[in-house]
């Protein structure tokens, strides 16, 4: 099949062509990876036709809006289940159905990508064949996957055999790509020091969420008339790091609070909360808001987020979404790491649940001061994590200057 002639894209190069693939569907976007990889391949619609192919069905028959880009899933959700790629190495590797590989293949001969994006290590499986298929294909990694094994590990949040299992798989995905994709400088110098082949490791770093449905100005303080402060966690409920900042939010955080502001509310909002999650409504003002279908009413009503992850990924997203649309940060340093926000400025940071509540009492106590966070941490999110700079990103990340060269 002829490959359609090349027109004129965005920034003046040459349209190019690109396939994402990932494990889960990327629309509609229901998890922070979702988010990343529907953000990214929007981005790069604008420099050529986009394919979003998940290893998983389409969970919902509605199509992107954008007519450059297309879902589609490699597997259906009735039919009779297939063997699975190769065998598992280590427990982050997802399964692969056969089937799914065929149509990705067919995929790939119809579409005939100039790039293909690969989500993370734990879809290995697919890098071999796709490898001669493409000029360039490129590893996305949301997550460093053997740190963040090391740090569940060591805080026996999962059971994760972290240590040389994902490390070796890493450097053998790594001998694979053209390029590599993360989320922050941080996990570039984690990256650097794991490959012993040179090649181009990219900083595309996650933007703000859903940033067009924002309002880019800021917005005036939440009322109080639900109480003071209204305090917001989001994340999945169902991921062991979430899951321990929720119980901690909840058991420790929140009472320490109303000591001093009696009026203070906790708000956990999340898809498939654990049992552990739902039990913490039993404790006086804390709400649960499962699979909410939008957070912004949510970030609306909130005067502050608090973070206390003691482990976690490098998405960092719920945080550029909070500051995007005002909300103070509170956080532990793991939590906001890789995102190179200042300390007392943008964000407050604290290692210990009694350092992060009385944070969150004396910015409460400080209206002023307050007020200054809310501007500072809008202002950086919106300079630094904007569709536009992660634009110029992915437009790095693609190689879209070196066309020809």
């Amino acid at each position: 099949m002829e490959r359609p002639g090349l027109s004129s894209a965005a920034g003046g190069v040459k349209e190019k062509r690109t396939l994402v693939v990932s494990y889960d569907p990327a629309f509609p976007a229901v998890s922070g990876a979702d988010l990343r990889n529907f953000r990214n391949a929007s981005l790069a619609s604008e420099y050529g036709p986009v394919q979003l192919a998940s290893v998983r069905p389409l969970g919902s028959p509605s199509k992107p809006s954008n007519g450059r880009l297309q879902a589609v899933g490699l597997t259906i959700a009735e039919e009779p289940r297939s063997s699975s790629l190769g065998w598992w190495r280590i427990a982050a590797e997802n399964r692969i159905p056969r089937t799914a590989l065929a149509r990705l293949l067919t995929l790939v001969q119809t579409f005939k990508p100039d790039t293909i994006i690969v989500e993370g290590i734990g879809l290995f499986k697919l890098l071999r064949p796709l490898r001669p298929l493409t000029k360039q294909l490129v590893l996305d990694m949301h997550n460093v996957e053997s740190d963040l094994a090391a740090q569940l590990q060591h805080l026996r949040l999962e059971r994760f055999r972290a240590g040389f299992g994902i490390r070796r798989l890493e450097r053998k995905a790594l001998s694979l790509v053209d390029r590599v994709w993360v989320c922050s400088n941080l996990d570039r110098e984690k990256l650097t020091g794991l490959s012993r082949h040179k090649l181009p490791i990219d900083v595309v770093a996650n933007g703000i969420p859903k940033a067009e449905d924002i309002p880019e100005a800021l917005s005036a303080e939440a009322a109080t008339d639900r109480g003071f402060p209204v305090i917001l966690f989001i994340g999945h409920l169902g991921y062991p790091p979430n899951v321990d900042a929720a119980e901690r939010l909840a058991h420790a955080i929140l009472p320490r609070i109303r000591q001093v502001l009696p009026g203070a509310k906790l708000v956990l909002a999340g898809r498939t909360p654990r049992a552990a999650v739902r039990a913490l409504t039993g404790l006086p003002d804390v709400e649960l808001i499962e699979n909410p279908e939008s957070v912004a009413p949510l970030l609306s009503a909130a005067h502050l987020t608090i973070i206390p992850l003691k482990a976690g990924g490098g998405t960092r997203i719920k945080i550029l979404e909070a500051m995007a649309w005002g909300v103070p940060v509170i956080a532990t340093p793991v939590a906001a790491e890789g995102l190179d926000l200042v300390d007392g400025d943008e964000v407050l940071l604290s290692a210990t649940d009694e350092g992060l509540a009385d944070m969150a009492i004396g910015l409460c106590l400080d209206p002023e001061r307050r007020a200054r966070q809310r501007v500072r941490a809008h202002q950086a999110a919106w300079a630094r994590f904007s569709p536009q700079v992660i634009r110029e990103a992915i437009r790095t990340g693609l190689d879209l200057d070196n066309d020809g060269k």
